[in-house]
């Protein structure tokens, strides 16, 4: 039994740990490789309708939940672990905060900045990408 619980206390300690983490502290300033176009953003809505609208809303506005505190997507100024396309990347592969659960183990790199080219598509004009130019 003393096992049991001191494994249950270092994993919760763990898990602890992680969520502690800011994504500010660990993005590196990757770059997203996956071109932004009408197909990535489609696909990003795609993981972001099955994984994420139970918190943020279908719309991204985060009304429709009450028992979190997801914020808007639409309103970069209520995201606490920042906005760029690196910070966003690592808040969804790692989790942010207590309520935000990691999705790297669920999605690839690929389906992460998918999903980052979703996120800015539904957000303020001024924060979109802008489409890849042809032959680039």
């Amino acid at each position: 039994m003393f096992r049991g619980s001191l494994f249950a206390l270092a994993f919760s300690a763990t898990l602890w740990a992680a969520a502690e983490r800011k994504p500010q502290e660990q993005a590196r300033e990757p770059q997203n490789p996956v071109g932004y176009s009408a197909d990535t953003v489609r696909e990003g809505r795609k993981t972001y309708l099955r994984l994420c609208q139970y918190c943020h809303g279908a719309d991204g506005r985060a009304l429709a939940n009450p028992d979190f505190e997801a914020p808007s997507l639409r309103a970069p100024s209520e995201w606490r672990h920042g906005s760029s396309d690196a910070e966003l990347f690592v808040s969804i592969r790692d989790g942010a905060g207590h309520e935000m659960p990691p999705f790297g183990r669920q999605l690839g790199d690929d389906k992460i900045w998918q999903l980052v080219h979703y996120v800015r598509s539904i957000g303020p004009k001024e924060l979109r990408a802008a489409p890849a130019k042809q032959g680039q």
